[in-house]
């Protein structure tokens, strides 16, 4: 039978088949609204329609396409890589400058005490005022009047309260660099007027500015690149290993994607088989009941008969469920979301089988090891351990940072003069030094290197890993394309054995040699090697995409590029 009679075959059965969800179900659900076919479908697909289930012929290409655009599992590793490009930009903005400005406004009132009398003078005067306010009240007794509120401390002096207005303003410049030096640019402006209850005087308000320049640098810990730049690098490294991440899960779909394409034209062309065995039962039948009725057979023969169009028939039922559970399975690859309304069914399409490559088992590995994103992963998650390492054996140093100032005031008047005098450099100040902090037992640096240090070695083996299943991944696929392939070979000649067997059977049965069971047994053989054939034919296929997947060199033989996932 030609592939377009089982074609055409094909979808007068599954007008037959229950549709996934029957017309209740459909009522009772609140479907979104049907995806339109992109341009790329239209074009690609040819449809037909039966009983509301739309038949769709699909090419290998437009599952591939398909499966790129609308792999759910291909998107969430293309989101990580853009998760991890967002970590590369948020530790380059650790060295941003930071610029702050800061301003404020302050009253302070605050009692004397003795402290604050800084001569014998002023203490005198204070008694003096004292003795004065004593007259006082004494003159107002002889009057009849109360003494006056006269606050005193325990000294008997009396309470002076002190004023402070201030207006503060500053501004500083702050970076870091790479090789852990802290700098910044500190501008303060300071308005403050100083007086005292009783005060009478008139009081001019004092502005007060300074310019300062202040560097820490660090010489032991959190000193050079290796360790301000850790992060940077293991977040770039990081965006590395989710790309790698993206195009095996990406090699890995897409060869999921042909061998399920691959099945389902198995399960066509067994649709096809099967139903080539109904048709030959059937002529048996009529056969068997012509000879019946001639006096040739026996009723039991004409049973018989009958009995193997009935297995025949289970057989293309199971046909048909596996071709229906294998288009089920390209969906959950090619399809991006879930509608109650798309009753589409995936039909395939003829392919060419794919050429035998030859079995060169050092090439292959070669070819693995250059290209298979899972070991790039694996190396490039090694280097991300050794930046780490680098900076833990960093963190166990003492911090010893060498700290200097250089700064100009000035004091005046006003804001402007205050700041001339200070860019005059009147009154410069600077400050050097070293600043030394050691902890004490320095667990948590000692258990962080540990820590590092178990981490490489998990690294290294599994670079090990990667190494024995790449070899093992070669060695398997070889010997499954050579066992595939003498499969082939010799289901080809079973059928072409059982084909020449079946014509012999006939003309024995015409000579009275056999019976018909005979026929039915040679009959049953036959189709079930041409049945075994076609899957023969499929895991040869199937065995060669493997073989593009685990030599890291799929997406070249389809000619898909893929050199970053930046949209």
């Amino acid at each position: 039978m030609c592939i377009s009679r089982r074609h055409a075959f094909l979808l007068t059965l599954l007008a037959c088949l229950p549709l996934p969800a029957t017309a209740a179900d459909l009522k009772k659900a609140s479907p979104p609204p049907i995806r339109r076919a992109s341009v790329v479908e239209k074009k690609s697909a040819t449809t037909a329609r039966f009983d509301g289930t739309r038949v769709e012929k699909i090419t290998m290409r437009d599952a591939i396409q398909m499966a790129m655009r609308n792999n759910l599992e291909v998107k969430f590793d293309k989101v990580a890589v853009r998760i991890e490009r967002a970590k590369i930009r948020f530790e380059v903005g650790a060295f941003d400058p930071t610029f702050s400005i800061n301003m404020s406004r302050e009253s302070l009132r605050r009692p004397q005490n003795t402290n604050d009398f800084s001569s014998t003078d002023q203490i005198l005067q204070a008694q003096s005022l004292v003795t004065s306010n004593n007259a006082i009240d004494t003159t107002r007794a002889l009057n009849g009047l109360p003494p006056l509120d006269h606050p005193t401390q325990a000294t008997g002096l009396p309470i002076t309260i002190f004023d402070q207005q201030n207006d503060r303003f500053s501004a500083n410049l702050i970076q870091r660099t790479p090789w852990g030096m802290r700098y910044g640019l500190f501008v303060e402006a300071n308005r403050l007027r100083n007086t005292f209850s009783g005060d009478n005087r008139i009081i001019t308000p004092e502005y007060q500015t300074s310019t300062q320049l202040q560097i820490v640098q660090p010489l032991l810990k959190d000193f050079g690149p290796a360790a301000n730049l850790a992060n940077l690098r293991v977040a770039r490294l990081s965006k590395q290993i989710a790309i790698l991440t993206w195009k095996q899960r990406l090699m890995t779909g897409l060869q999921a994607v042909m061998a399920t394409y691959y099945e389902m034209a198995f399960g066509l062309a067994d649709i096809g088989v099967r139903q080539e065995a109904i048709d030959a039962d059937l002529r048996f039948v009529n056969q068997t009941e012509r000879r019946l009725e001639l006096g040739f057979m026996s009723p039991f023969d004409v049973q018989q008969a009958r009995a193997q169009v009935s297995v025949d028939q289970e057989q293309l039922i199971a046909a048909k469920n596996q071709l229906m559970e294998r288009q089920f399975a390209l969906k959950r690859l090619i399809l991006d979301e879930f509608n109650v309304n798309d009753l589409r069914v995936f039909m395939p399409q003829v392919e060419p089988s794919l050429g035998v490559p030859k079995l060169d088992r050092s090439a292959f590995l070669q070819q693995a090891f250059a290209h298979r994103p899972d070991f790039k992963q694996a190396l490039t998650e090694a280097d991300s351990q050794d930046i780490r390492l680098r900076f833990a054996r960093n963190q166990l140093l003492p911090q010893l940072d060498l700290v200097g100032t250089y700064g100009l005031n000035g004091l005046k008047g006003g804001y402007g003069d205050s700041f001339d005098q200070t860019i005059n450099g009147s009154a410069p100040g600077w400050t050097l030094g070293v600043n030394l902090r050691i902890p004490l037992g320095n667990i948590q640096a000692r258990a962080q290197l540990d820590s590092v240090k178990a981490q490489k070695e998990q690294a290294i083996l599994k670079i090990k890993q990667s190494e024995l299943g790449i070899g093992v991944d070669v060695d398997t696929v070889m010997s499954r394309i050579t066992t595939n392939q003498q499969r082939l070979e010799t289901a080809r000649k079973t059928r072409e054995l059982f084909v020449e067997a079946v014509r012999i059977a006939y003309r024995r049965l015409e000579e009275g040699q056999i019976s018909s069971f005979d026929i039915i047994e040679q009959q049953r053989r036959l189709y079930d090697s041409k049945s075994r054939e076609v899957a023969a034919r499929t895991e040869l296929d199937k065995s060669i995409t493997q073989l593009w997947l685990v030599t890291g060199t799929l997406l070249d033989k389809l000619g898909i590029q893929v050199p970053d996932a930046e949209k």
